[in-house]
């Protein structure tokens, strides 16, 4: 082959590679452009499942932690103890002062008192105004009405015996620290105080309201606890404040804390304790009036009277003009009837 002819196969393979090579670059984008466009769909086809696989982990994890807060919750040590009478703590509570009852006033605590408009007094064993608690020691919004309560009944009486206890450590707000009325001793001239504690803090059956208990329970239709009766002339169905107030303090740092007016936990229990001391003493006439007449107690009086809601009654009471409550609690006499009682 001649040189010439070497040039000029030579230059047509150099324009074929150039046009090939041409032909490619015009291909390429619309071959990417594809893939991209496959890669598009393949992924709209699988973010659905990727949506729904993090709403799942996030739903898992929520559970997790909700889990490990009850745990710990329920297996952390109460702050509070379980034995008989402290006699510094019940000091403290019985013997507030009556400067930090006048300061405190209701503490910003909403009434939750209610008025029965019933004709016939609740009177107890010994004839006087009768003060039926109904709560168990399981439950922890009973364990904080107690404080109120107790409060209130040493200003009309004496507590002897006051045994220390907390609430359940399977309930919300677990061992809430608190006392209980089972053993207790508690005497005053003024009112009987007939207290009812259903259930332990295991929430083993405890005591058992007697027949005429229950009448004053299917009276206002109670269907939970705590239920406080003063005299038929109030009732009450719900604690003052909210359990979390109690939380993590034993029965010695609520004690000492009802020192300072200030205190929040000062202002819930005290202001709790002056609503029912009030109410009491409209059942007692102003009596004794030490109590009645000083700080706060008759404004808060005036109002539990004319400003309490009306609590309508379930069922019919009797004719006569007194119900009487027995004292009896069926471990003190095996004759006293079972009766079942559902909250």
């Amino acid at each position: 082959m001649s040189r010439k002819e070497s040039r000029r196969v030579y230059r047509t393979a150099r324009q074929r590679r150039e046009s090939v090579l041409k032909q490619n670059s015009k291909n390429s984008p619309r071959t990417s452009q594809g893939s991209a466009q496959q890669q598009r769909r393949r992924a709209k086809r699988r973010s659905p499942w990727l949506i729904i696989a993090i709403i799942g982990g996030i739903l898992v994890g929520i559970v997790i932690v909700i889990g490990v807060y009850t745990y710990i919750a329920q297996h952390q040590p109460p702050a509070g103890v379980i034995g008989p009478t402290d006699p510094k703590v019940l000091g403290k509570v019985t013997n507030v002062e009556q400067s930090i009852l006048t300061k405190v006033n209701t503490g910003g605590v909403q009434n939750i008192l209610l008025r029965t408009d019933a004709t016939h007094e609740l009177t107890g064993p010994n004839g006087k105004p009768e003060i039926f608690y109904f709560g168990a020691e399981s439950c922890p919004y009973c364990a904080v009405q107690r404080w109120s309560l107790v409060i209130a009944l040493s200003r009309f009486g004496t507590f002897s015996k006051l045994p220390e206890i907390y609430s359940s450590n399977l309930d919300v707000y677990p061992n809430t620290s608190t006392f209980t009325f089972v053993k207790s001793q508690y005497s005053s001239p003024y009112i009987d105080f007939v207290p009812v504690e259903a259930e332990d803090r295991n929430h083993n059956p405890l005591q058992i309201p007697t027949p005429h208990e229950q009448l004053a329970l299917g009276q206002y239709n109670v269907n939970g606890i705590p239920f406080l009766d003063i005299a038929n002339r109030y009732v009450a169905s719900h604690p003052f404040f909210d359990p979390a107030v109690l939380q993590h303090l034993s029965q010695k740092d609520i004690a000492n804390r009802l020192s300072n007016p200030n205190d929040d936990v000062t202002k819930n229990i005290v202001g709790g304790a002056n609503y029912l001391t009030a109410a009491i003493c409209s059942v007692t006439h102003d009596q004794p009036a030490n109590i009645c007449t000083q700080g706060p107690i008759p404004a808060i009086e005036q109002s539990v009277i004319h400003d309490s809601s009306l609590w309508q009654s379930q069922t019919d009471v009797p004719d006569n003009n007194t119900l009487v409550l027995s004292g009896r609690r069926r471990e003190d006499d095996p004759s006293a009837s079972e009766v079942e009682v559902h909250w």
